[in-house]
């Protein structure tokens, strides 16, 4: 987890909001959101991956966090079934549905893949999403082009993780460039300080195995909108 991320995040927070945490593997994130919507809030988790949903339920049962609830599917651009992608037998925080930095011969999982516009038409009918947390292995721009008319109607907060040794395809821009076209404006976390994402350079501050190194990007909207 990024801290700087986590502070941005519950102080965009209020009580009574709806967030939605897309890759919530064990949690970490769930639990400042939970916190930061309160008891009059609600924080949906989607996580495709059976082992960590089903102790996810687990958490929610034993701590009666009735402000959460556990969706398991993966989010993309369209509703259906895909492969889930990982390194080995077991849930992983580097399970993709693009495969991109996962060592030769990963496993395959198959699971079901919705919209986030179709699950909140179905699960949160009427609420207004106010932060939309992601963490798809590479699959991002899929789940912000799913969640089309959430981003325009609903006009949410993003904290989201994005890499350059994830994309099979594009680069980190590319998400920049259409949340951009949408109306949004982003910035990253570097040495203390809050970045422009047009300063961002992926050959600067996503060299592998070099500390500092910022995969986290906050985007609201711009001020007109």
């Amino acid at each position: 987890m990024d801290r700087d991320g986590i502070r941005w995040m519950s102080s965009e927070l209020r009580s009574g909001d709806l967030a939605v945490d897309v890759g919530a593997y064990k949690g970490g994130y769930t639990y400042w959101m939970r916190r930061g919507v309160g008891g009059e809030g609600r924080v949906l988790a989607f996580e495709p991956q059976p082992e960590a949903a089903s102790m996810l339920r687990r958490y929610v049962a034993a701590f009666a966090w009735q402000n959460v609830s556990i969706v398991e599917v993966a989010l993309s651009s369209a509703p259906g079934e895909t492969i889930l992608l990982r390194p080995g037998e077991g849930s992983s925080p580097a399970a993709s549905l693009i495969g991109a930095s996962l060592p030769p011969g990963p496993r395959g999982l198959p699971v079901k893949v919705d919209t986030l516009d179709r699950c909140l038409a179905e699960l949160a009918p009427g609420s207004r999403l106010r932060l939309l947390k992601c963490d798809a292995e590479g699959h991002e721009l899929d789940v912000f082009l799913g969640a089309r008319d959430a981003l325009r109607e609903h006009r949410p907060a993003i904290l989201f993780e994005c890499e350059a040794r994830h994309l099979r395809a594009g680069t980190v821009e590319d998400v920049f460039a259409h949340l951009a076209g949408l109306g949004y404006r982003g910035r990253f976390f570097w040495q203390g300080e809050s970045v422009d994402v047009a300063r961002f350079d992926a050959r600067v501050h996503q060299v592998e195995g070099r500390r500092p190194y910022a995969n986290n990007f906050v985007f609201v909207p711009s001020p007109s909108d």
